[in-house]
């Protein structure tokens, strides 16, 4: 009996190609790596699933004795990962030759077969409420699914704020009448716009990479006066243009759904020269 196994397994090395996966009409070939060792008239079939987290897998072993022209099981006396598989990775399937077949006269070639039914998530719209500490006032709408989309705007109270005039060594360049002083009120404007790819790699968790443009502008207000009895004129802000950046601006991070609540956590840089993390909540429809 050990002999005829043995010869079995190294039958099934040299036609390795009758060593294949097989499941229902449209489904890929989610098996590889088949290989079987013998050990104390036990059989090791060994195996490699690479199904995804949509699938489920039925797995069967099968035993052929005319060089994998025709095939005989599923076989019974079996254990390990046979019969319903649900995570992918490297299998082992455990085959008692003695209890099924005690009499082997020929070389046996094995098959491994796979049923797959296939659960694909459904595409949902989805909408959040999104930002970070420079851009703490956003929204981020799109589509989730195995491969989705999303566009993104997020900005702050200062987001449309123009500075009519810039700030160089403490001095701003004011050519008007009169003079000027700060009124201490200064900030950044900041505005992000992006769009991206959403992936699905697991059951209710996604992976999203966006690019964009996006601006950081320190502004700083003043007010203008005449000479003439130093009366007000106005006010104006002016860019201090050391502590600005703009240009393209990348986005990436991950998405967790909890029944219809979207929740996301990630970073974006700006011009590969400031970096903030962004967080986000919303629903799916």
């Amino acid at each position: 009996m050990k002999n005829c196994i043995v010869t079995g397994i190294l039958f099934l090395s040299l036609f390795s190609s009758y060593s294949f996966s097989q499941g229902g009409p449209g489904k890929k070939n989610v098996i590889n790596n088949v290989n079987a060792v013998e050990n104390n008239n036990l059989v090791y079939v060994h195996y490699q699933l690479n199904s995804h987290f949509y699938q489920k897998s039925l797995i069967s072993l099968y035993i052929s004795f005319d060089q994998g022209r025709t095939f005989d099981g599923p076989l019974q006396k079996v254990s390990g990962d046979v019969g319903a598989v649900s995570s992918r990775g490297k299998k082992t399937i455990i085959w008692d030759a003695i209890a099924e077949k005690p009499f082997i006269e020929d070389s046996p070639v094995f098959e491994v077969r796979n049923e797959v039914t296939e659960n694909k998530p459904k595409n949902q719209w989805f909408v959040q409420y999104t930002g970070n500490a420079m851009t703490y006032l956003g929204v981020r709408g799109g589509m989730i699914g195995l491969v989705g989309f999303y566009g993104e705007i997020r900005g702050n109270m200062r987001s449309f704020t123009k500075a009519e005039y810039s700030v160089k060594d403490d001095e701003v360049d004011y050519t008007s009448p009169g003079y000027y002083e700060f009124t201490g009120e200064k900030g950044y404007s900041a505005l992000s716009v992006l769009g991206g790819i959403i992936f699905q790699p697991a059951n209710s968790f996604y992976l999203y990479l966006g690019v964009g443009y996006g601006k950081e502008n320190y502004l700083m207000k003043f007010n203008t006066y005449s000479y003439d009895g130093d009366i007000q004129t106005g006010s104006a802000y002016a860019k201090y243009e050391g502590y600005c950046n703009s240009g393209f601006e990348t986005d990436a991070g991950i998405m967790l759904k909890i029944n219809r609540i979207l929740l996301s956590a990630g970073g974006t840089a700006l011009s590969f020269k400031s970096f903030n993390w962004t967080a986000g909540v919303g629903i799916t429809f």
